[in-house]
């Protein structure tokens, strides 16, 4: 099985390069040292890079978590306007002076006359086919998506699941908390609808029950087909080590390094073997 591509942009092993040397001294700076559960290393790179190239002047994230993200683009994009969305922003470690946030749900949002080179920044695990839909809707034409689960992974109906037609039913068993929990929460937001009169939000928490599996299909791929000019999977910075079988067997891009020497010291083991296929669109 190859890697699928789709009118790939001239974005060379060389130039990444260059750019790691730089990104490093970026990275040395970031407000977050421990960023579990949030963007890693590898990822961080890809998001730096991308936006470098595309230069947008105006970057949309949802799901920004500690804020880790946030910091990025705000150093990696000086002057662009940023709207930093998160349905739950007691998280945030690093709060920006720059971003705007808000936390009404992207398909909420008003993004009326947005610029041709507007970016959108998904780490919020939601339905991504959704997600492309609603950009195509709002106007955007870049989307990058932090996770693009490979086929029988997941928390959320990827990219990647659709252009591969696997659909995506969650592997795990619901258990009493599970339903605990999401009746809490579903409880919790019907009073601040009701009472409050605040926008009530579809997605559940992933912890808890998982309302979005997805059948195979073929149809979401041939809609992706149609409406994307480019599919774009960034390479890792190294050779990963994958622990379990289903990612050790699957496809992967040569790594923008060849030498660990040249990063070992830089980051942690922990940094640098994760990986989940982070991918650019660009829409027609």
């Amino acid at each position: 099985m190859k890697v699928f591509e789709l009118n790939p942009p001239d974005w060379e092993l060389e130039d990444m390069k260059k750019e790691l040397k730089k990104f490093f001294l970026i990275y040395n700076n970031r407000p977050i040292k421990d960023n579990e559960g949030g963007m890693r290393f590898s990822h961080m790179f890809a998001l730096y890079y991308i936006l470098k190239k595309i230069k947008p002047s105006f970057v949309v994230e949802s799901g920004i978590y500690k804020g880790q993200s946030t910091w990025l683009i705000e150093n990696t994009l000086p002057e662009a306007k940023i709207i930093s969305i998160d349905i739950d922003l007691s998280n945030r470690k690093y709060i920006s002076t720059r971003a705007k946030y808000s936390n009404t749900d992207f398909k909420f949002q008003d993004f009326d006359h947005i610029p041709s080179d507007a970016l959108v920044f998904f780490d919020d695990h939601q339905n991504a086919v959704d997600r492309l839909v609603q950009c195509k809707w709002f106007g955007f034409k870049h989307v990058v998506f932090e996770d693009n689960y490979i086929p029988k992974m997941g928390d959320n109906y990827t990219i990647k699941h659709a252009i591969e037609e696997s659909g995506n039913i969650a592997e795990h068993k619901i258990k009493f908390k599970h339903i605990f929990f999401s009746l809490l929460y579903l409880f919790r937001e019907l009073i601040k609808k009701k009472f409050f009169g605040e926008k009530f939000f579809s997605c559940i928490d992933p912890f808890f029950i998982k309302l979005n599996d997805v059948k195979a299909n073929k149809s979401d791929k041939k809609m992706i087909m149609k409406n994307i000019e480019i599919y774009y999977e960034f390479p890792p910075i190294l050779k990963i080590n994958f622990l379990d079988k289903k990612r050790q067997n699957y496809p992967i891009k040569k790594p923008i390094l060849d030498n660990e020497l040249e990063i070992n010291e830089k980051i942690t083991t922990i940094e640098k073997n994760y990986y989940n296929w982070i991918l650019y669109l660009k829409l027609k």
